[in-house]
């Protein structure tokens, strides 16, 4: 695999970062039924980094899409299809797999077609690319002036939320289908280009000091009150936005201090074989978010999670696992065309 030149490496390591958080999610997912994961802080810790997954996808995609310039017919052309072709792809070979380990079996077959667990992001990023093209021209007349007043509008309604403040239906109806990942997409886009008053490396040290302060939060509040943040939760998104700054900062501060020692450290990722893992995994990120439901559902039969300390095993191999098969796939002529790479 080419690294392409004109690429952002911050954005691939968010986009790195987001994949690895999900594969996080979903092994936690397994963890046995019969313990009480909120009695553990190991576990805890990891729902808490777990969760910014899905909010940092979008957040990519608002980064990327929002103030472009482009027209709508090859916007949508080449945006529907690099989410629906794969998203077909993955999900017959799922359905044709599930269907032979049960016997072509009709009700199952139905069932598994019902409950299947992907299609909802594919539907969500949809979703987004819709309403995309709308806020690619309100930013391009108000820039990010006019992307900070509609974050401010939308992180009102999700304090409102938050705190019970509003009645459900409006919360329903305000984040029950696009809102709150549109509103991550805006807010991406606004982390991406606002110019912030403040030179880059006391920048990335107050968002570090927000990123780890929302963490420490999320845990406490996970221990002592039972209660685990989900994406909608403003304690998340600053998280993940304190995150965000931490890497587009963190890569300018590199860019024009190269001589000093953060600077070295960051090149020496950018530049070395971990630079060559974080690319690999953002550009088969979707691939890898597509199929690696099945991965996870035969690691833990085979290697079932009885233990906290699994955790983090069970996660290193989905991840290898993932990884390596969608490389080897990207080396199939016409199946590289479908599988999601880019």
């Amino acid at each position: 695999m080419i690294l392409r030149k004109d690429r952002i490496f911050y954005l691939d390591e968010v986009r790195a970062l987001a994949i690895l958080f999900v594969l996080l999610a979903h092994t936690i997912k397994n963890f046995p039924v019969n313990i009480n994961y909120l009695t553990s802080p190991t576990l805890l810790s990891y729902l808490t980094i777990s969760r910014m997954g899905v909010p940092l996808f979008f957040m990519l995609s608002g980064a990327l899409l929002i103030g472009k310039d482009y027209s709508l017919s090859e916007f949508f052309k080449k945006r529907f299809s690099r989410v629906l072709i794969p998203a077909i792809f993955w999900y017959v070979i799922l359905f044709i797999s599930v269907a032979y380990a049960n016997g072509f079996n009709f009700d199952l077959m139905y069932e598994w077609i019902y409950d299947a667990p992907f299609p909802w992001f594919a539907c969500a990023i949809i979703g987004v690319y819709l309403l995309i093209p709308i806020f690619s021209s309100f930013v391009k007349e108000y820039g990010t002036r006019g992307a900070g007043y509609f974050i401010f509008i939308w992180l009102i309604l999700v304090v409102l939320t938050n705190f019970n403040l509003a009645e459900d239906y409006y919360a329903k109806l305000i984040f029950g289908n696009f809102g709150i990942y549109i509103g991550f997409a805006v807010l991406g886009y606004y982390l991406a280009n606002k110019e912030f008053n403040i030179y880059s490396l006391p920048m990335v040290i107050f968002s570090t000091i927000i990123f780890i302060a929302c963490l420490v939060f999320n845990m406490y509040n996970a221990y002592y009150f039972k209660t685990v943040f989900y994406i909608e939760s403003f304690s998340i998104i600053l998280q993940c936005s304190a995150l965000f700054l931490i890497l587009r900062y963190l890569s300018k501060y590199a860019s024009f201090n190269p001589s000093k020692t953060l600077s070295k450290i960051h090149n020496f990722i950018k530049d070395s074989w971990i630079g060559a893992i974080v690319y690999a995994l953002s550009v088969c990120s979707y691939t890898i978010y597509l199929m690696h439901y099945q991965i996870v559902d035969l690691l833990v039969q085979f290697y079932p999670i009885t233990t906290f300390d699994l955790v983090p095993v069970v996660f290193i191999l989905l991840t290898v696992i993932t990884l390596a098969i969608v490389l080897i796939l990207s080396k199939i002529p016409i199946v590289n065309k479908l599988i999601g790479i880019h």
